[in-house]
């Protein structure tokens, strides 16, 4: 269960009996950065509090990570709040302005901007990363963390902790002696610590006791304090000594000793409430058949029996069990009354079958009640498999028993998942078992598995003929359930809906039926309670809805998508993948070529295998980005997938000339003018790519061909008209620059209508793409006169900042000064620190900072000494 995320940024308060561990103070205050590994009960996460109360009020930054956080978008963003919520005067600006645009940013962009901002402190400050081990596995976000510590300024110290260190790069901080690692031996409680903690408990035990259970618990902390609470409940230490040296896993024994000390009355509450290591008062209420479990939970938390207070949710506040410590009174309550047990495993799953069908599953194979399993399997998978908990539904799948009545479901639900793998023969086999388990079913049963049938044999279709196809096949159910079957299982229903929703925005026909099938699924996901298929829903309206000219309406809601699917823990689900490939191409319209790129290929990534529909218009934009960033091997590479998936087959008609612009303007970057130029002028044969005559226009325009991209603008604009906002915008810009090469007074005409066609949605890429080109018809323009003059300045001044279009080539010397600096930004110092050793003020360093900046058109530190290494300035 992920906390909330403002209690993952707090540093914990200190605990009662804390013991204070001087030996480890000057290790963890030694070096730059610390990291603290060991398992659970290593008193990790204390010795960060104590690390962090011994730092000014506003000098920490706490950050307790957990699964979220794999997907680096999520950790970056986590930082960014994490700073935030520390209160660090220097950090307020930027924090704001970074946590602003978090949801699109490229991770390590926001990074790099929080890490200039501690470059600009003048005080200490320490970021804590608790938790770290939950990153592992996440090539992403391990790479944020190496790239902090490679570029963490002087003034911060880093503290990191994990059960399991991630493979992070620590080989080089070891080298330069800037690295502290505390693992298992040095995290151990020392013979006089335990005695420590001994006194801080009260209780009165010669050395040789507390030898005893320091040799026995190895200094485990947590084991330690096991001891000293079993020795508490038993009042002597006789029996202890003896019991501690047997070889049964310490562990097992100490619970075993808590339970045995506990009142009869407790003790009965800790075995029938730690069925699971996550319980809150009205579950334990419900299996124990008693009204008293808050009072009995928070006796236990005051007694400190291995239970702590967790978030606050819609069934009220929960707790959670050291996991070792619940496995152990499970087992003990097994054994002890087995009958009992199984009842309330059974109780249990009925309890938590409105709340976690997997945990509800789980419980009721324990009570050994496979038949309820598999009924609440059936009546869960399918919505499961819409959250995207595909490793649940088949954990489930494995543990269900194979003669069960309900074995069709699981054979369906593989089938489901084997198919959003684009595993068809896989699928077609499960489905062909799903169909011969279906016989034994009473009849509304089979019904409801016949209509779950028909929607997998839908992404099959999608699999073999494309979302087209399987739109119009899902059209077909819909029609005809209404007439023979009304009463179609709500969850296939709206699922259908978002695949009909899906074929008709990719083919791009019947925009407007696209957007009200995609809404009326929503609804209807809404009305069911079904968040993540409401999501998917409302994700994939993005993309037929920017047709309409919504733009930024559309980006709100793609936002509003993404960020619910956050706070919901699904930032992986594929289905949102819409909304991500929306807001890279509105970026890439609005020229923010680094966020589109970064949306645009983690949208390719989270696509589903059968898309090819939309991978193929995100690889076209994909490619146009790269193009635009002067990345030709990217680009080209694009390319080269979307002509693949052409050849394949089923490929809208229009995809070539879609293909054939683009080639033509990367034909052109690579220097074949000649080329480029015949491919601007004989296009493919078929209907044209909304875009293309622009794009082809452009070509023939950089050619030193006016009147020919002139002509290729009429020839588009005589053939159709209501052209999408966007495609309006660049014509018109290549249109004004075309007649202004030719002089003729119509270019102001033209670019007044580029410009009001930019203003709403704030598209200037059309704009930035024709770089100085274009600028000094939007000076004279200005002086001429125009409606728009914010929009002018604004793509002015975009054309004017750093890093807004590519430096082919080093023109603008550093001066002496700038070269000082220079070799400055490449040490962790901060601009206080470069001031300082250089006898220069703050601000006249962030003045050569700024500059070097612009010289080398970069906008951090990083790009900085990487562009100047490009350009041998070292």
């Amino acid at each position: 269960m992920v906390a909330p995320r403002q209690v993952r940024m707090t540093p914990p308060g200190a605990s009662v009996g804390l013991i204070e561990r001087p030996g480890l103070v000057p290790l963890m205050d030694a070096r730059p950065v610390t990291v603290l590994a060991g398992m659970a009960g290593y008193g990790k996460t204390t010795l960060l509090a104590a690390a962090a109360r011994r730092r000014p009020p506003d000098g920490t930054v706490w950050l307790t990570v957990d699964d979220s956080d794999k997907d680096p978008v999520r950790l970056a963003g986590d930082l960014v709040a994490a700073s935030a919520l520390a209160d660090i005067e220097c950090l307020a600006d930027p924090t704001g302005q970074l946590r602003a645009s978090s949801l699109r940013a490229e991770p390590l962009t926001l990074v790099d901007a929080l890490l200039e901002a501690f470059y600009d402190s003048t005080l200490p400050h320490l970021l804590v990363l608790d938790d770290l081990h939950h990153l592992s596995g996440s090539s992403g976000s391990t790479s944020i963390v190496d790239h902090i510590l490679r570029w963490a300024p002087a003034n911060l110290r880093i503290a990191l902790a994990a059960r399991v260190v991630p493979p992070l790069r620590l080989q080089r901080l070891r080298l330069e002696d800037r690295l502290t690692y505390l693992a298992h031996d040095d995290l151990a409680f020392t013979l006089e610590e335990s005695a420590a903690a001994v006194r801080a408990a009260q209780l009165d035990l010669d050395l040789g006791a507390v030898a005893t259970i320091q040799q026995a618990t190895d200094g485990w902390p947590a084991g330690v304090r096991m001891a000293i609470l079993a020795t508490r409940h038993r009042g002597t230490s006789a029996d202890l000594s003896r019991e501690l040296r047997r070889d049964q896993a310490l562990a097992d024994y100490l619970a075993t000793e808590v339970l045995a000390s506990l009142t009869p009355e407790l003790r009965q509450f800790v075995l029938e409430s730690t069925l699971d290591e996550e319980v809150c008062p009205p579950l334990v209420d419900a299996v124990r058949g008693t009204g008293t479990a808050g009072a009995m939970l928070e006796s236990c938390l005051a007694a400190g029996l291995f239970l702590s207070r967790g978030d606050a949710g819609q069934q009220g506040q929960w707790y959670r069990w050291h996991p070792l410590f619940a496995a152990h009174a499970q087992r003990r309550l097994a054994a002890e009354h087995p009958e009992r047990a199984a009842r309330l495993h059974v109780t249990a799953a009925n309890w938590w079958r409105s709340v976690d069908a997997p945990a509800a599953i789980g419980h009721a194979l324990a009570g050994g009640d496979g038949g309820l399993a598999s009924e609440i399997f059936s009546a869960s998978w399918l919505e499961l498999l819409m959250q995207g908990r595909v490793d649940a539904v088949l954990s489930a799948v494995d543990r269900l028993p194979h003669v069960s009545a309900w074995c069709a479901d699981a054979h369906l639900a593989k089938a489901l998942v084997s198919v959003q793998m684009g595993e068809v023969a896989v699928a077609r086999a499960e489905l062909d078992a799903a169909c011969l388990g279906s016989a034994g079913l009473p009849e509304r049963e089979r019904l409801r598995l016949e209509e779950r049938t028909a929607l997998v044999e839908l992404l099959v279709t999608a699999c073999d003929l494309g979302l087209g196809a399987a739109g119009q096949a899902g059209l077909a159910m819909l029609e005809q359930s209404a007439v023979e079957h009304p009463a179609i299982d709500p969850v296939v229903l709206a699922s259908v809906q978002v695949l009909v929703g899906m074929g008709e925005s990719r083919m791009q026909n019947h925009v407007a039926a696209a957007v009200d099938m995609l809404g009326t699924s929503a609804r209807t996901a809404s009305a069911l309670g079904l968040s993540a298929l409401e999501l998917t829903a409302l994700a994939e309206s993005c993309i037929p809805a920017f047709s309409e000219g919504r733009l930024s309406e559309v980006h709100d809601r793609a936002v509003e998508v993404l960020a619910k699917a956050e706070a919901n823990a699904w930032v992986g689900l594929t289905t949102l993948a819409p909304a991500v490939v929306y807001l890279g191409w509105l970026d890439y319209w609005r020229g923010h070529l680094h966020e589109a790129r970064a949306q645009l290929e983690r949208g390719l990534s989270m696509l589903l295998p059968f898309d090819w529909e939309l991978r193929g218009l995100c690889l076209n934009y994909h490619a146009k980005t790269c193009l635009a960033l002067r990345d030709l091997g990217a680009a080209r590479a694009s390319m080269v997938q979307i002509a693949d998936l052409i050849e394949a087959g089923g490929a809208p008609a229009w995809w070539p000339t879609m293909l054939a612009g683009v080639e033509a303007m990367l034909v052109w970057a690579e220097r074949k003018p000649d080329l480029a130029v015949e491919l601007a002028l004989e296009p493919p044969p078929g209907p044209d790519y909304p875009l293309a005559p622009a794009l082809r226009a452009s070509v023939l325009l950089r050619a030193g061909h006016p009147v020919e991209a002139l002509s290729a603008l009429e020839r588009a604009t005589a053939e159709g008209d209501g052209r999408p906002v966007q495609v309006e915008c660049l014509s018109r810009c290549v249109e004004a620059e075309a007649l202004a090469v030719l002089g003729k007074e119509d270019a102001h005409l033209a670019l007044e209508k580029a410009l009001a066609a930019a203003e709403p949605d704030g598209l200037y890429g059309p704009f930035l793409f024709a770089g100085h080109e274009l600028a000094g018809l939007l000076k004279r323009h200005l002086v001429h006169g125009t409606s728009h003059p914010e929009v002018v300045t604004q793509v002015l001044s975009r054309l004017a900042e750093p890093g807004q279009h590519h430096i082919t080539a080093w023109s603008e010397q550093l001066t002496d000064r700038e070269q000082v600096i220079l070799r400055y930004l490449a040490t962790n110092l901060t601009n206080t620190e470069i001031a300082d050793a250089e006898f220069i003020s703050v601000h006249t360093t962030k003045t050569h900072i700024a500059h070097i900046y612009r010289k080398l058109g970069v906008n951090n530190r990083r790009s900085a000494i990487r562009r100047a290494a490009e350009l041998d300035l070292y």
